[in-house]
């Protein structure tokens, strides 16, 4: 059993970092289970700021019903549970919740990551074994025949995620 999640900031300074929502979808016995997801908005403490919202397309009119960081972190936990994580440069997105998560609960979270764009180097490896492999999300995409959903949203990361792992997983 495996989770794809993603999650989106107000900006892209590192130790800065809010999340403005939060997506995670159910992967289990080779099928994604998009009845069985999660999304979720966060209320940031500084407004979206312009760029965020040409990037993410959430203004603050779409965060009214937004629930508290505390909260939606919860609510994520309790989803994932102890089962691995896959994602797209998941390292940034696990730092950014390590954080919410130490400070509201005092751990972080001990969960196995699985790095779609690691699977993918991999899977290209074996016939580029000395060149570039372009690890672009949109690449990878395209280069495993999946379509591109809605970008820049938790949810729709989130699917993407989860279809590029299925596609490796499975590919002879």
């Amino acid at each position: 059993i495996v989770e794809a999640t993603k999650k989106f900031l107000v900006s892209v300074r590192g130790d800065k970092d809010e999340i403005l929502s939060i997506g995670a979808i159910l992967i289990k016995d080779n099928k994604i289970l998009v009845g069985n997801s999660l999304y979720i908005k966060i209320k940031p403490k500084k407004s979206v700021t312009e760029s965020s919202i040409v990037i993410h397309k959430i203004r603050e009119c779409d965060l009214n019903e937004a629930i508290e960081p505390r909260d939606g972190i919860e609510r994520l936990l309790y989803f994932i549970k102890n089962r691995p994580l896959v994602g797209y440069y998941l390292d940034f997105d696990i730092k950014i919740l390590n954080r919410y998560i130490n400070n509201f609960f005092g751990f972080k979270l001990p969960n196995k990551k699985i790095e779609v764009s690691g699977l993918y180097y991999d899977y290209k490896q074996k016939f580029i074994p000395q060149g570039y492999i372009d690890l672009k999300f949109d690449t990878i995409l395209k280069e495993l025949n999946l379509p591109k959903l809605k970008t820049h949203n938790a949810f729709y990361d989130a699917l993407m995620s989860a279809m590029i792992f299925l596609k490796l997983k499975n590919i002879n």
